[in-house]
């Protein structure tokens, strides 16, 4: 490895210079990115429904429930890399990171061949146990198996963007979503609109896209400053994997039981007709975008975290902890007003159903007043999974679900109120971040670390 660092590698490194800038500098290129991201996957379905068919709108949608699942064990295994990778980054370990990466690489690649392997075999199995209906099976089976083979990827796109963003580059990986979004709608147009391959051109445009990148973001990996991906490095080092498992697998879980809990509340709120499904989806699609920036910041804290973490310097990790969380939540109150005062402009930019849009601005009008709460879980699970703790912030996410569902039933289904399942929505969230800040200030979490680098 090189003595001489670049000034690119300076920048990426949070341990030094002003907290704040470095933080931001890191945060707006995930915002972009996760702007691009969500606005490729929703290019997707306008022109599958726009240009084939609602028939198959749903035959996608229907596809989606599995692939989540997919999602939670890429994002759990990648978010313990990517601290254990923030942490040797700032010890400026070099040798030690650049063995957690290969052996995240190589046991990356293992996972993803077995879910390849499940995911094109049983995908027909998959389906029929989510009770897809008969006349989507056939489309359903050919988007789910070409977005499975598709993984390989899409999960070396992950990995690669995970390694860099804890090493406080996310440039590249921003650069590399544009790039994705960008080829995927091109493609979706020529497979779609003009070869007419209909889902299996949406599937096999998004497993294009996404290979490509994931290629590109390689090809970063294996020329960054901090990396050497000589032949003779290429081993699993066993002494890595665990602690990435002790961060990844909390967060995994976390992200399954989410997704699992989510669709419990779909079906809830499927009780209440076309009317409210429609504004219940308009509700979450704006409800996303309004969160992207503390999402963001959210994700610099974590990096921030974890750097600082590794270099020792815990002043520094409590000055950005408090100005961060500080910036977060005063973040969240104005998203809040501006969702309060112009929330039914943005659903307006959905639809026109007069009926959708009154149900949705009531229901904005509830969540607005967990905004803070909100800001609350961002903050500080992304400290604590720097930090080395990802089980309680799973476990504090887990238990607000758990409670939501079955208030979700007495204060919605049965009492046939559609406000319920906002009011349970809006009360979780509240609850989920006072209890991550009073576990941050119990001070526990200091003494549960066990995967802070020596």
């Amino acid at each position: 490895m090189a003595d001489t660092r670049s000034k690119s590698l300076r920048n990426q490194d949070m341990t030094t210079g002003s907290i704040m800038k470095k933080m931001m500098l890191f945060a707006i290129p995930v915002l972009i990115s996760t702007l691009f991201s969500q606005l490729y996957n929703m290019v997707d379905s306008i022109i599958v429904g726009r240009f084939v068919s609602a028939h198959a709108l749903a035959a996608v949608g229907s596809s989606g429930s599995v692939m989540m699942i997919f999602y939670a064990l890429m994002s759990g295994m990648n978010i313990g890399a990517n601290v254990i990778v923030s942490q040797y980054f700032g010890a400026k370990k070099y040798d030690e990171l650049n063995k957690t990466v290969i052996t995240l690489i190589m046991v990356a690649t293992c996972v993803t061949v077995v879910m390849v392997t499940l995911g094109v075999t049983l995908s027909p199995v998959f389906l029929r146990m989510l009770h897809t209906p008969d006349e989507l099976m056939k489309d359903a089976t050919v988007y789910l198996r070409i977005s499975c083979a598709g993984i390989l990827g899409q999960f070396f796109f992950y990995v690669g963007s995970f390694v860099l963003r804890g090493m406080g580059d996310s440039k590249w990986p921003s650069y590399m979503v544009i790039l994705s979004s960008v080829i995927n709608i091109i493609l979706d147009l020529v497979f779609v609109v003009a070869f007419h391959l209909d889902v299996a051109g949406v599937a096999l445009a998004t497993a294009i896209a996404q290979t490509i990148s994931a290629v590109v973001v390689f090809y970063r990996m294996a020329h960054h400053e901090c990396l050497d991906f000589s032949r003779k490095n290429w081993k699993i080092d066993k002494t890595k994997i665990r602690p990435i498992l002790s961060l990844g697998m909390p967060s995994a879980i976390q992200q399954l039981c989410l997704s699992l809990g989510t669709l419990i509340i779909q079906r809830f709120a499927n009780t209440f007709g076309a009317d409210f499904i429609a504004s219940m989806t308009v509700v979450t699609k704006v409800d996303m975008f309004a969160m992207m920036p503390i999402n963001s910041l959210g994700q610099a804290l974590s990096t921030f975290v974890g750097q600082n973490v590794g270099a020792g310097k815990d002043d520094r990790v409590k000055k950005g902890v408090r100005d961060m969380t500080l910036t977060i939540v005063g973040l969240s109150v104005g998203m809040g007003v501006v969702m309060a005062f112009f929330g039914k402009y943005l659903m307006l930019l959905f639809t026109d159903s007069q009926p959708v849009i009154a149900m949705g601005i009531v229901c904005i009008q509830i969540m607005v007043f967990s905004y803070w709460g909100t800001a609350l879980q961002q903050a500080y699970s992304g400290l604590l999974r720097g930090a080395g703790d990802a089980l309680i912030p799973a476990v504090i996410m887990i238990s607000a679900l758990a409670l939501r569902i079955p208030f979700t039933y007495l204060l919605a289904v049965r009492p046939n109120d559609y406000r319920g399942i906002f009011y349970c929505m809006a009360g979780a969230a509240i609850l989920g971040g006072v209890a991550m800040l009073v576990y941050y200030r119990s001070g526990i979490w200091k003494k549960r670390n066990s995967v802070r680098i020596r």
